[in-house]
Order: C-alpha cells, then sequence, then structure tokens
C-alpha cells in the first residue's frame, strides 16, 4: 500500500513533465511487484499502475496470465479503466490459448464499454479465429446495434465458432435485419451453429414467425425441418399464423404447419387440421393425420363428426387418425355403430377392431344382427381381432358365432390401417 500511496502523491497532473517527475524508484518498485511480488504484492502493484496508466498497460496485459485469478481480475479491471489505449492488445489476448485469459480480456474489453467498440468490430476481420469469436462474443454482450451489419457478415465465417459465436450475438441484438439470415443458418453443417441461430430465432418471437413459416418451403429439407422446431419453440404465439398457413398455397408450408401444430398442441389448431383431411396433397393429409393424433382427447369428437360426414379421403384420414389416438377414441365410436349410414357402420366397426377395446364388445356384437351384410361381417372380425388382442376367453360374452354368410377361408386378421 506504500507504494499505491506514493505514486499517487507523485503523480499530480497528467503531463509528460509531471511523468518524468515520479519517484522513478516507486516506478520501478512497482514493475518488480507485478512481475515477482507475491500475490498481495501483485494485487496493490495493479492498483498502483492503475494511476500511471498507459506508461504500464504491457505490465497489466502480462498480468492478465497470472496464476491466481485475483491478480488477473484486478489486471482486467484497471486495463478496462484505462480504456481506448488498453483494447488492442486486450484484442490480441483474446487469441490466447488459455481459457481463463481470454475470458480477463473478454470482461475488460466489454468494461471499457464504447471506447472499445470500434476496434472490436474490426478484429471479426482477424485473421485469427478466436479473436474473431471473442469479438462477435463481446459485441453481443455488450449490446452494441452498430455490430448489427458486422456480425450479419460475420455469420458466413468460414469457421464454425465464429458462425456460433455471431448468431449468439445477433440473439441478444435483437434486430430484425438479422432474420433471413440466421434463417439461411439453419442449414449449416454445423449442429452447434444451427443450435444457436434457432435459438435467436426463437428469441425475436412474433418477428420471427412469418420468415420461419415461409421458411417451410424452403429448398433445401433441413431448413424446413428446423424452422419447424424453431415455430414449435415459439408456441402458442406462433399458432394463429400457422393454422392461417393451412390455407397458403403451397403444400410444403401447409404439410409444414401441420406438423408444426401438432407439436404445439393447442386446441385451437383442431378445426383448421380437420379441414386439411381433405387436401389434394397426400403428404399434407398425413401430417394432420399426426398433428390431431397428437392432440389427443380434445380432438376425437371433431374427428368423429368428420368421420360420419366427410368423403372417402376425410374418412380414411379420421380413421387413421382415431385409430392413433386410440382407446379414448372408443366410447364416442361406439354411437356411430347405430348411424343411418350403413358404410359409416362397416368402417366404425372396422375402426373398433383396429383399436382393439374390450369396452366395443357389446356394441360389436348387437351389429351381427345388422341387415347389411357386409357390416355383419366388419363386425364379426372385429370382435374376433379383440378377442385375439383380448386373449381367448377373456371378453366375457363367450364364443362369437361365425356368420352364415362369412366365407371361414376369408377370415383372418383383419384389415391394416393402410388399406383403409
Amino acid at each position: 500500500m506504500s507504494i499505491f500511496r506514493s505514486l499517487k502523491g507523485a503523480l499530480g497532473g497528467n503531463s509528460a513533465h509531471q511523468m518524468d517527475e515520479v519517484e522513478r524508484e516507486d516506478v520501478e518498485s512497482v514493475r518488480r511487484a507485478l512481475a515477482y511480488g507475491d500475490v498481495e504484492a501483485r494485487w496493490n502493484a495493479i492498483r498502483a499502475a492503475g494511476e500511471l496508466g498507459d506508461a504500464f498497460i504491457d505490465p497489466l496485459v502480462n498480468a492478465l496470465k497470472d496464476e491466481h485469478w485475483i491478480v488477473r481480475r484486478g489486471a482486467g479491471e484497471t486495463l478496462a479503466r484505462i480504456g481506448l489505449p488498453a483494447v488492442p492488445p486486450l484484442i490480441e489476448m483474446l487469441g490466447s490459448e488459455d481459457e481463463s485469459v481470454r475470458q480477463e480480456a473478454m470482461r475488460a474489453c466489454a468494461r471499457a464499454g464504447e471506447p472499445a467498440v470500434d476496434s472490436l468490430i474490426r478484429a471479426l476481420s482477424r485473421e485469427n479465429p478466436a479473436i474473431r469469436r471473442g469479438a462477435a462474443e463481446i459485441l453481443g454482450e455488450m449490446q452494441v446495434q452498430a455490430a448489427t451489419g458486422p456480425l450479419i457478415e460475420t455469420l458466413k465465417d468460414s469457421d464454425p465458432g465464429v458462425r456460433r459465436e455471431a448468431a449468439a450475438a445477433l440473439k441478444l441484438l435483437g434486430s430484425e435485419e438479422a432474420i433471413a439470415p440466421l434463417i439461411s443458418l439453419l442449414g449449416d453443417e454445423s449442429g452447434y451453429v444451427r443450435i444457436s441461430a434457432a435459438e435467436a430465432l426463437c428469441s425475436l418471437g412474433g418477428r420471427s414467425i412469418d420468415p420461419l413459416v415461409a421458411a417451410l418451403a424452403h429448398p433445401q429439407p433441413e431448413i424446413r425441418q428446423r424452422a419447424g422446431l424453431a415455430l414449435a419453440s415459439i408456441g402458442t404465439l406462433a399458432v394463429e399464423p400457422l393454422i392461417a398457413a393451412l390455407s397458403h398455397g403451397d403444400s410444403l408450408v401447409r404439410q409444414g404447419a401441420a406438423g408444426v401444430l401438432g407439436r404445439i398442441g393447442d386446441p385451437r389448431a383442431i378445426p383448421g387440421l380437420i379441414r386439411v383431411l381433405g387436401d389434394k396433397e397426400r403428404k399434407v393429409r398425413q401430417e394432420a393425420v399426426r398433428a390431431l393424433a397428437a392432440l389427443g382427447y380434445p380432438a376425437i369428437t371433431p374427428l368423429v363428426a368428420a368421420f360420419r360426414e366427410g368423403d372417402v379421403v376425410v374418412r380414411n384420414c379420421t380413421m387413421e387418425a382415431l385409430w392413433l389416438i386410440g382407446g379414448p377414441a372408443t366410447r364416442p365410436l361406439l354411437e356411430l355403430l347405430s348411424d343411418q349410414n350403413s358404410e359409416v357402420r362397416r368402417r366404425t366397426a372396422l375402426l373398433l377392431g383396429e383399436i382393439g377395446d374390450a369396452a366395443a364388445v357389446d356394441g360389436l356384437t348387437r351389429l351381427l344382427s345388422d341387415q347389411v351384410p357386409s357390416v355383419r361381417r366388419e363386425g364379426f372380425e372385429a370382435l374376433e381381432k379383440i378377442r385375439k388382442k383380448q386373449g381367448e376367453g377373456s371378453l366375457g360374452t363367450g364364443p362369437v358365432p361365425r356368420q352364415p354368410d362369412q366365407d371361414p377361408e376369408k377370415q383372418g386378421e383383419g384389415k391394416k390401417p393402410g388399406s383403409w
């Protein structure tokens, strides 16, 4: 502490003349303490060196490599107070192989504030990728809006670590200008870069939804897929735009929107998903089926209604969705066994057989006396299928007699969902 007090008293001003008058012995004592003193001496020397400003930048930068964190931290804080003159050597330290040194240099650059900004932006073009990475991270932490353009350019960097840090920085800046470049980055070869880009897009919330919906039709399948995952991560905020996208002119958008709505699981999507069960594109219908099945119980009643009233295409799709939902759909379906339309009764029996819930046995048994032969046959096959699924004799209704109009040679395992 005597060194610190002596220097402070000697430095009454900042002119070169006054600096020349500083007690040279004390200055040399500071240098020696920084290089060779114990921890306490080095710490006190750092505090004293801060009073000397530019003259002690190099020793302070070297102190960032000190084995004791408190010395490294003190050196970094002192360099940050010195400001602009200390920034270039601090940026050089971003390329250190020692992680603790890099971290202290980054912290010091960030604390230096506005004077460091221009140097950090220029550092995005340095040859050393570690310096580029560090500069991108610092600019993001400082939330320097002026760095948005340079960081967007840095998304094209040859080093994946630099691209990742640039995407992470743009997340913190929150600029809409970055949305399109970040979407392109969803197709990056590096998984870490893709994750960083997706997180940045999700953080933009509502502002990124429309571009992400448009990306569901991107020529690159991996970008389509990851745009969907980003929308699913955004969640309920994306539901209404996705419902609107079910009517998009591009089938890829409709397909992607249906899939995302299934992942989000918001019941508001059910009417729109039911509607696209009649889409002209098979892949769109398939995605809607999976989405409705994922929505589960809330989708059952609308699906049963569509199954009863829809055309052949819609019925096939609703059957598959209800089959995927399984047991919870059984009781609502039982009501259709008395529908006036024999085709509805027949298909309901088929579906109940595929679901295999024993709760359907009584209703299917009554179907054995239906006036329409095809309905009776389907009821019989459904009962046989349930019996096999539940285990022989476990249904509690006794053996089911073979129908007189059923050819024993044609009895089998029933119809698979793919044949509906």
